[in-house]
């Protein structure tokens, strides 16, 4: 008797658990519904098992539950809740781990499932292969060991990202460093060359006050010169006026005489005045016209984040060579690496544009225009194909880089060639700007931007973009 009473104990919780577990999820209730067939279930599942059903049926008597609504369970809720709550007090062991389905204990595990099962589960998993429970921890093991491998090697990659996201922030402070100290640099030198324009016009002004100032105050000492005579013969007429009326008369035409003022009237003085007009008319364009004489203009202006770490851009971003040494700049998506380019800093989509680049005496190089999308972090074949228009110079002969290669006809060895870029037409031509001789053309449909890419190759000489001749036209 007492042996029967101590096994009913120990299976009683795991009848209790029976009572209290789903029949359609086969865990324990989750706000449990009573139907009026006296059958319980988790709403959710009573909800997802009438889901596709035309008829509400009870999933355990099949009754039909049309027009009925399930009323909430708070019993079995309640006793649910202090069921789980026991038993995270008591703790479970692994005797109590059992089948929900058939109360029994695990014994195999499903290698396709990925799941324990007992003896009676075999039925719903034909086919799979199952293995005793010991040897099925070794295989999950494994696929984890591979899952953790995966991400420990995503967190690498990501701990690698955030390095170079850091090195970023870095460069950009440096980056702006060099740049404020440019800006004041160049702002420095306009700001002297305008003070040395303002006092060249102040000094201009001040010079022809100085001159008409002379020529005025010559023209007031020769008038105070005819002032004193006129005024010395005003008196001594009146002297000799008042003199006896015979002599006054015998002396009336010689007074007569004198009182006719030969000498000629004070002239009015032509441009006596300040020239307002030239000095400060339209002052702040006559300026800026001045000012182009110490500025310069560049058609192209190269975009340091896209150049190659093997290549160096001028202060001014007007010229490229090749580095000493490697750079360290970021890996940004648009910079060139390995291949040895750089791009302009503006992209064209319409228009006409032109631009020349002094070659000088490089002995390799590349020069054209390119598509935005352009390959930069592989070696590449540059061909119109890869959309890249250019020509260029390696061992000492001239090509247009198409597939396969057109050689070109050259003269002469070209120092400085021209660009022209016709985005309407479809057409990029090159010039020997020496004898303004036509080299090549490029006709094709062109789509997106096109950006102007320098090659210069591993070489000291310098491709360097010629500043643009500024012209004004007044209407």
């Amino acid at each position: 008797m007492a042996d029967y009473e101590d096994e009913d104990i120990a299976d009683r919780p795991s009848l209790l658990e029976s009572d209290l577990t789903c029949p359609v999820c086969k865990d324990i209730y989750k706000e449990p519904v009573l139907l009026s067939c006296s059958h319980s279930f988790c709403e959710e599942c009573l909800a997802a098992s009438w889901k596709n059903q035309s008829k509400r049926l009870c999933p355990m008597c099949r009754k039909c539950c049309d027009g009925e609504t399930p009323i909430s369970n708070r019993a079995l809720k309640n006793t649910c809740a202090s069921y789980k709550k026991e038993r995270s007090w008591r703790g479970t062991g692994l005797d109590d781990i059992i089948c929900g389905l058939h109360q029994r204990p695990f014994q195999l595990f499903c290698i396709k499932d990925e799941e324990p099962v007992c003896v009676d589960c075999v039925t719903i998993h034909p086919g799979h292969e199952l293995s005793p429970i010991d040897q099925g921890v070794p295989f999950c093991k494994d696929e984890l060991n591979m899952k953790i491998k995966i991400l420990e090697s995503k967190q690498d990659s990501f701990k690698r990202m955030k390095k170079k996201y850091r090195d970023t922030v870095a460069f950009n402070e440096s980056q702006t460093k060099e740049a404020e100290e440019q800006i004041k640099q160049e702002f420095e030198r306009l700001h002297q060359i305008l003070n040395d324009e303002e006092k060249s016009r102040v000094t201009a002004l001040k010079k022809e006050e100085t001159e008409k100032k002379m020529i005025l105050e010559e023209k007031i000492e020769s008038i105070t010169r005819d002032i004193l005579a006129l005024a010395e013969l005003i008196q001594s007429v009146k002297r000799e006026m008042g003199a006896e009326d015979l002599i006054f008369l015998q002396n009336f035409q010689k007074l007569k005489r004198r009182t006719q003022w030969t000498g000629e009237d004070p002239p009015k003085v032509q441009g006596a005045l300040i020239n307002m007009a030239s000095h400060v008319g339209a002052l702040g364009y006559k300026v800026w016209e001045k000012m182009q004489f110490h500025v310069q203009c560049l058609p192209v202006i190269l975009d340091p984040n896209t150049v190659s770490p093997w290549l160096s851009v001028s202060r001014e971003l007007s010229s490229v060579k090749e580095s000493l040494e490697r750079q360290s700049f970021p890996d940004n998506p648009e910079r060139f690496d390995p291949c040895v380019f750089v791009l302009g800093s503006e992209g064209y989509s319409s228009g006409r544009h032109r631009w020349e680049v002094h070659v000088a005496d490089n002995p390799k190089w590349i020069l054209g225009v390119c598509k935005e999308s352009v390959v930069r972090k592989r070696k590449f074949t540059v061909t119109t194909t890869a959309g890249v228009w250019t020509i260029g110079l390696s061992k000492g002969v001239y090509n247009a880089l198409t597939t396969p290669r057109t050689v070109l006809n050259v003269e002469r060895r070209p120092e400085t060639i021209r660009i022209k870029l016709n985005i309407e037409k479809g057409e990029v031509s090159f010039w020997d700007t020496g004898n303004n001789k036509h080299l090549c053309t490029f006709t094709d449909k062109f789509s997106g931007k096109l950006f102007p890419i320098f090659g210069p190759g591993l070489h000291h000489t310098p491709l360097t973009i010629l500043p643009a001749k500024v012209t004004i036209h007044k209407q």
